[in-house]
């Protein structure tokens, strides 16, 4: 009977341990922390700069955008490869003129794809 009870209890535990917590605390400006199947990066360019260099790298990739959103609060870009996987790049305003942003690629994360995407935004950021 323990065992019954032990087994969801420590399968909800385990859960959110993987999942709690997930964004890194301290993120290097233009550099990129991979981690809970996202890649966090802050860039020491505005919200509208990021936002153009996202949409600007996703088309040198030849990743298709699918849905783009922007105002002063947040920016969001959805988009897909060829392959199908989902991408979705959040991008938020942080003090100081600073911009945060976030990049997962499917449902469960690639490491490799994001790191892609990401050197192609900061390769544009770093031109502007």
């Amino acid at each position: 009977m323990f065992t019954k009870r032990l087994l969801p209890l420590s399968l909800i535990v385990l859960i959110l341990v993987v999942f709690a917590g997930c964004s890194p605390t301290i993120v290097a400006t233009n550099m990129g922390v991979y981690r809970g199947m996202k890649l966090y990066s802050v860039s020491d360019k505005d919200i509208e700069t990021v936002y153009n260099a996202t949409l600007e790298a996703l088309g040198k990739l030849q990743i298709g955008v699918e849905s783009k959103a922007k105002d002063v609060f947040a920016a969001k870009v959805v988009a897909k490869s060829a392959d199908g996987k989902d991408i979705i790049i959040d991008i938020k305003p942080i003090e100081d003129d600073k911009t945060k942003y976030t990049i997962q690629v499917g449902s469960l994360g690639d490491e490799s794809r994001s790191r892609v995407i990401f050197t192609e935004i900061k390769n544009i950021l770093m031109e502007k």
